[in-house]
C-alpha cells in the first residue's frame, strides 16, 4: 500500500483500488461564506519574550510559512509570482531625478560614480531582489540599516542595507509600553513549540527617518497597508490559498488515473473536527514531545484501516461506521461526519471536470496575486494568448501595477540615498523599456529575429 499526502489531501493506492482522501473544512465556516475569523483576527493576540511583547504575524504566528508551504507545493503559483518579480525588475535598478516638463512628470536617468560605488560596495542588487521576492509573496519586507563608523566622529552615514527574512522578523514593544505601537523588531527562529523556551533572539529599534542615527543598527518594515490591520500586511494571495490548495490537489487525483492504470473508485471525506480532536489527544499524551509527524502517522494507519473495508473480495458485506459530530450555533445544527463517495467510472467526464476545476483554480490564483492571465501564463487551456492581448496587458501593468510596489521596495534604499547624498536629490527606481508592437519595430530587431 502506498499513501501520498498533499496538504489536507491524500492518495491511497492499495494495489486493487485507489481512493482520494481529504479533510473537510468546518461546515459552520462554509455556512458563513467567509474565511475562518480566527485566521485573520490576530491583532489582539500577543506573545512575550523576555521583557518584550511580540505581535504575531498570523493567528499562529506562522502566516509567512503557511504562504510559503502552500505556494511552493503548487504547479502554477510560483511561476506567476516569479513572473511578477521579473516584470517589476524590468531592466534593473537605476538612479534618476524627477522634474515636471510641459506639465508632465518626467524621469531623467542618471549615472553617478560616487553613488554607484557606494551601492556596489554592499551588493544592492541582491538586496533589492530579495526585497522584491518578499513583497511579491507577502507585500512587505524588513531591512536592517547599518550606520558607518563615522558616527563616532560626528560624520554619520549609512554604510549598508541588509535584507532580513520575513520568516524571522516580528514587530513588538516593551511590556511596560501600553501604547501597543511597534517600537522594536525581534529576530529569531519562530519555529519553536513554546515562546517561553526562546532564549536566542535579537532586538533592534525601528528606523526613524527624523532621527536615523538613534540606533547603530535599526530595522525598517516597508509594506503595503492592509485595511484594519494594525501591524502587518494581509497579502492578496491569502484570499487565494484555498484555490491554490485545490489546484495542488487535482494533479494528485489525476495521478491516480495514470499511474499503473489505477482504478480510482472512492473519494473519502473526513471531518476536520475528527482530526482536531485526535491532535489534542496526542498533544495531551506526548506533551512537549508532540510533533505534527505523529498526527500524519496516525492518519496513515487510519487510512490503512479504511482501505481494508473498501478493497478486496474477502471484505464483501463489510460496512463502515463513523460517528456524526453535532454543533449547535444559535438556531442551527451543524453535522460533521465521514463520507465515502463512489466515483462513477466514466473516466472521460471525470477527467474533464477535474481539468475545468484546475483551469478555473489557475485563473483565480492569477487574479488573486494581481497578475493578468495573459502575463502569468494562466490563460484558457489549450490556447495561447494573442500578442495584442499580451501587449495591452503589459502596458496596463506598467501604467498601473508597478508604481506602488516600486515605492515600497525602494523605500529603505531611497531613505539611505537622501541621508548619505542630501545634495544629489537622487532616487532609485526600476528601468522599464516601453512595450511596442512588432509591426512598429524594424524587422531585424523583432523578437523572432533576436538571438
Amino acid at each position: 500500500m502506498n499513501i501520498e499526502f498533499e496538504g489536507r489531501n491524500a492518495l491511497v493506492d492499495t494495489g486493487d483500488i485507489a481512493f482520494t482522501f481529504e479533510s473537510a473544512e468546518n461546515p459552520r465556516e462554509f455556512d458563513k461564506y467567509r474565511i475562518p475569523q480566527d485566521n485573520l483576527d490576530w491583532t489582539n493576540q500577543e506573545y512575550q519574550i523576555g521583557n518584550y511583547r511580540v505581535f504575531p504575524y498570523g493567528s499562529n504566528n506562522d502566516l509567512p510559512k503557511t504562504i510559503k508551504d502552500v505556494v511552493q507545493n503548487n504547479s502554477i503559483a510560483p511561476g506567476i509570482l516569479k513572473k511578477k518579480v521579473q516584470l517589476l525588475w524590468g531592466k534593473g535598478p537605476q538612479l534618476y531625478t524627477e522634474e515636471i516638463v510641459d506639465n508632465k512628470l518626467q524621469r531623467t536617468w542618471v549615472q553617478d560614480n560616487k553613488v554607484q560605488n557606494w551601492l556596489d560596495s554592499w551588493d544592492y542588487q541582491e538586496y533589492l531582489m530579495k526585497c522584491i521576492v518578499d513583497f511579491t509573496d507577502i507585500e512587505g519586507s524588513f531591512t536592517k540599516f547599518h550606520s558607518s563608523k563615522g558616527i563616532r566622529v560626528n560624520k554619520p552615514s549609512i554604510s549598508k542595507l541588509e535584507h532580513i527574512s520575513i520568516e524571522y522578523a516580528r514587530l513588538g514593544n516593551l511590556l511596560s509600553d501600553l501604547s501597543y505601537k511597534p517600537k522594536v523588531c525581534i529576530i529569531t527562529d519562530w519555529n519553536f513549540k513554546r515562546v517561553a523556551d526562546v532564549s536566542d533572539y535579537d532586538v533592534y529599534g525601528l528606523f526613524d527617518f527624523k532621527n536615523p542615527f538613534k540606533y547603530r543598527t535599526s530595522i525598517l518594515y516597508s509594506n503595503m497597508y492592509s485595511f484594519c490591520s494594525d501591524y502587518y500586511t494581509v497579502p492578496d494571495v491569502y484570499g487565494s490559498l484555498e484555490w491554490i490548495r485545490r489546484s495542488s490537489a487535482i494533479p494528485l487525483i489525476l495521478k491516480a488515473l495514470s499511474k499503473n492504470s489505477i482504478n480510482l473508485k472512492y473519494h473519502v471525506i473526513s471531518p476536520a473536527k475528527f482530526w482536531e480532536k485526535k491532535a489534542s489527544e496526542l498533544k495531551e499524551q506526548h506533551g512537549e514531545k508532540y510533533e505534527e509527524a505523529m498526527l500524519i502517522a496516525y492518519k496513515k494507519e487510519y487510512l490503512r484501516q479504511v482501505s481494508k473495508v473498501l478493497s478486496g473480495a474477502e471484505n464483501t458485506g463489510k460496512f463502515w461506521h463513523s460517528i456524526k459530530y453535532q454543533t449547535v450555533e444559535g438556531h442551527k445544527i451543524f453535522e460533521e461526519g465521514w463520507e465515502i463517495k463512489e466515483i462513477k467510472q466514466n473516466i472521460k467526464d471525470f477527467v474533464e471536470s477535474q481539468i475545468k476545476i484546475s483551469d478555473q483554480a489557475n485563473r483565480m490564483v492569477s487574479a488573486g496575486v494581481g497578475m493578468h492571465p495573459a502575463l502569468g501564463g494562466a490563460g484558457e487551456s489549450g490556447r495561447s494568448d494573442s500578442g495584442s492581448e499580451q501587449l495591452y496587458a503589459l502596458k496596463n501593468y506598467l501604467l498601473t501595477g508597478i508604481d506602488i510596489p516600486e515605492t515600497i521596495v525602494m523605500k529603505p534604499i531611497n531613505y539611505a540615498l537622501k541621508i548619505n547624498f542630501p545634495d544629489k536629490n537622487y532616487r532609485l527606481g526600476f528601468y522599464h523599456l516601453p512595450p511596442e508592437r512588432e509591426e512598429d519595430i524594424t524587422a531585424s530587431k523583432r523578437t523572432k529575429n533576436q538571438v
